[in-house]
């Protein structure tokens, strides 16, 4: 059993973080913001390599449900299907 402490990752500039401390420390924020996003109905928007064929592509996660939409040239946004 190792006696090493643990490190806060608030303590270390964010430039000192692995991509998984950086994810770990802005956890609290990003679920906060989700929470907030789907008390008021709206939803969040993210690119997930593993579901956006391109990177037109974008997912909408409302509390319910996710979509896959698609933005064209001018920017107008569209229905792709429920994931």
């Amino acid at each position: 059993m190792s006696n090493s402490p643990v490190i806060d990752l608030r303590l270390k500039s964010i430039f000192e973080l692995s991509d998984e401390e950086l994810q770990e420390r802005l956890r609290p924020a990003y679920e906060a913001m989700k929470q907030d996003a789907h008390s008021r109905g709206s939803y969040i928007t993210y690119y997930d390599e593993s579901v956006c064929p391109t990177t037109s592509h974008a997912v909408h996660e409302y509390s319910d449900r996710k979509e896959l939409m698609w933005m064209d040239k001018n920017y107008q946004e569209h229905f792709i299907k429920i994931l």
